[in-house]
């Protein structure tokens, strides 16, 4: 099966910071939550949730998130791409296999608009080149270190197709392939 062809449209949605960081040292999140204070609806995350009918993460991001008081996926189908033995938890599937397969295994169960999320899986994702759109919120801060998304080059090029300066300070911008 060629999954180039037969796969669900992929989108991802990343803060980060100035200097390319999703996390800080130990995955900190903390840095992140003087900027939580823009409605879902200014970021384009209801909107994102309201299209995509599967969530594909990796296990880090699965391990962080599951963690938080609020499972902010509610009944949306959730499949965490790993190696390791997890815990079961209701709407949540665990899949091993290269992101190729296991995209093309999620097109014939019937997912059309897949929501990636964790940064190793998007920047998977990014370098196979199958992210139909990239959402970036550029953070007014530098962290020096931590978990970068690109984590080097980033391969071909992204053309930027909307921005918007929301009323914490984050910068959205939305990237498409360049044809």
């Amino acid at each position: 099966m060629n999954t180039e062809l037969h796969r669900p449209r992929i989108s991802a949605f990343l803060a980060l910071s100035l200097d390319g960081f999703i996390a800080g040292e130990g995955n900190d999140l903390a840095w992140l939550e003087p900027y939580n204070g823009d409605a879902q609806e200014e970021t384009g995350y209801s909107a994102l949730m309201a299209s995509a009918d599967t969530l594909l993460m990796g296990r880090n991001t699965y391990d962080i998130v599951s963690a938080f008081p609020e499972w902010f996926y509610g009944d949306k189908p959730v499949v965490v791409l790993t190696h390791r033995p997890a815990a079961p938890r209701e709407h949540v599937s665990f899949r091993q296999g290269a992101l190729a397969q296991v995209l093309g295994e999620l097109w014939q169960a019937g997912s059309r608009h897949l929501y990636l999320d964790g940064g190793d899986l998007v920047r998977q994702g990014l370098q196979a080149g199958v992210v139909d759109e990239l959402t970036l919120f550029w953070v007014p801060v530098t962290l020096g270190r931590g978990v970068s998304l690109f984590a080097g080059a980033l391969p071909g090029r992204l053309t930027p197709v909307s921005s918007v300066v929301l009323a914490s300070g984050l910068v959205r911008v939305v990237y498409r392939p360049a044809p």
